[in-house]
């Protein structure tokens, strides 16, 4: 992706790692990006088009790459980049309940705290999810089902 004035910026290029791997975290991992992806088109009319989770202990973390809608576009190329962070930003707290639910229950844990950022050049945004207990992907829902408590 190029910025509006046509210069290609430090760092445009696609995420690393194609591959998920058939271990149960990597199900997981692909099952919490494809959710976040979902959710995303669900608010925003269109999903990102490369997305990536990954976990450690009670922290999960989803980048994802070509977020920006047509309008959001539109108004970085006419220099108006600040009013699509401001769009973006003000999504995010609505999509923040569907986000959580989606890795609460994917995980089998309470999200206690999501966050979201975006950055324009280039087009990415992450979620981050602080859980209230460490992932155990064998508990979890890519490990058979839908996860249940107790």
């Amino acid at each position: 992706m190029q910025s509006p004035d046509g210069q290609a910026g430090p760092g445009l290029r696609p995420l690393p790692g194609g591959g998920v791997d058939d271990t149960a975290g990597g199900v997981l991992n692909a099952k919490i990006a494809r959710a976040v992806v979902r959710t995303y088109r669900t608010f925003r009319g269109r999903g990102p088009t490369k997305a990536r989770a990954l976990y450690r202990d009670n922290i999960v973390v989803v980048v994802l790459q070509d977020v920006m809608t047509a309008p959001e576009r539109s108004l970085a190329t006419h220099g108006w980049d600040g009013e699509g962070l401001a769009m973006r930003r003000n999504l995010h707290s609505l999509m923040c309940p569907a986000l959580t639910a989606a890795v609460e229950d994917l995980t089998g844990s309470p999200v206690i705290a999501v966050m979201g950022d975006s950055h324009q050049y280039p087009d990415l945004s992450v979620e981050v999810f602080v859980l209230e207990e460490p992932v155990d992907p064998q508990r979890s829902a890519a490990a058979g089902g839908r996860f249940r408590r107790g």
